[in-house]
């Protein structure tokens, strides 16, 4: 395995410290209930080597001590834990510790299994566990996710209050009044005061007076990802014969101003125009009205699944918000792209992490 200093740490911004201890005191409390498995000191934040994990843990069993170190997430998804658990397992070998574990509220049968493959254990405060010390080994899986998101939480990301989200995480911050906020995105103040009550009561900003601001845009941002990728946008499928990406992205820039449709690239074909970390084979764009003709010059035939050329007209214009023109085409907002691309799964969860760390920055 390489260095740790080229496996780097997850670099999400994660909970705020306080919040990080109640998850390990939790899931602590989890692992005291094991038989002859004693917790003999916590340390957070230690200072290991050049490196700092969130905890370090001193456990005993059966006269044996281990040295425990550890990572808290905020969720347990399968692609944060796969590079988390790459970072520890790393770690591992440049230390003198014995064993890691990674501490979230939930951990799915998938992520159990990435764990199990990178060596590393886990306990979520669901119940689901995976510990493998030297004379106890324990694997508990299968039991639901006892943190589902709160009702609040998601009418936060309904389309019309994902609009005022998204102008907030644009300038994440800018000190807002209620009133600026109203007039800046065209929603009544009335729902703008019940957006700030939300965002405060969940810890995701702090309202003062009539002014508020947000607390934690990182894990607003998060929130709103894993909501938006449970809601699934549908998107109308298509196959395009054509020599490459780009002679269809020209092509498609004529079609539009000939035919007054107005439109902006996502996925990965938009991210390729910013990042260089994707190599596009399929088209995401967002139309306003998907007028027949324009379909007729772009050639393309419907399909039930798969396709190369996926299109969505927008709902309410949020798609539209903050779309710019790069290289020649209008791509949608570097925001937008994210949750586009994190709704792919799989490469495009690991682009929208790139995407995060060179544009978004939080």
């Amino acid at each position: 395995m390489g260095e740790t200093s080229q496996i780097q740490k997850e670099t999400i911004p994660g909970l705020p410290p306080a919040t990080e201890r109640q998850l390990v005191a939790a899931a602590l409390g989890i692992v005291k209930a094991i038989p002859h498995l004693e917790i003999k000191e916590v340390r957070y934040e230690p200072k290991v080597g050049a490196y700092r994990p969130d905890f370090v843990l001193l456990v005993s069993h059966a006269r044996k001590k281990f040295q425990v170190i550890g990572e808290v997430k905020s969720t347990g998804e399968p692609s944060i834990l796969r590079r988390s658990g790459a970072w520890l397992k790393d770690l591992l070998t440049k230390t003198k510790h014995d064993y890691a574990v990674i501490i979230a509220p939930f951990i799915s049968r998938e992520g159990a299994e990435i764990c199990s493959e990178l060596g590393v254990g886990f306990i979520d405060l669901s119940g689901n566990c995976l510990l493998n010390l030297e004379g106890l080994y324990i694997e508990r899986t299968g039991y639901p996710n006892k943190f589902k998101k709160p009702r609040e939480i998601q009418s936060l990301f309904s389309p019309k209050s994902s609009r005022v989200i998204r102008w907030l995480l644009t300038d994440p911050m800018r000190v807002w009044t209620l009133k600026g906020l109203a007039i800046e995105t065209g929603v009544s103040i009335g729902l703008i005061h019940r957006i700030a009550t939300a965002l405060e009561n969940n810890l995701f900003a702090k309202k003062e007076l009539r002014a508020f601001k947000l607390e934690d845009p990182a894990r607003l941002l998060e929130a709103w990802r894993e909501e938006y990728h449970r809601r699934a946008p549908k998107w109308a499928r298509y196959v395009v014969r054509v020599g490459s990406v780009e002679e269809f992205v020209a092509k498609l820039k004529t079609a539009a101003i000939r035919h007054g449709v107005r439109y902006a690239l996502s996925g990965p074909g938009g991210a390729s125009l910013i990042s260089s970390y994707l190599t596009p084979t399929v088209v995401h764009f967002y139309v306003d009205v998907l007028k027949q003709e324009f379909l007729e010059e772009l050639k393309v035939d419907p399909v039930s699944s798969e396709g190369n050329l996926l299109i969505r007209v927008v709902e309410q214009e949020n798609e539209f918000i903050g779309s710019r023109e790069v290289k020649g085409v209008y791509v949608v907002s570097d925001l937008q792209l994210y949750l586009d691309l994190w709704a792919m799964g799989g490469r495009g969860q690991e682009a929208a992490e790139e995407l995060r760390r060179e544009r978004l920055r939080f």
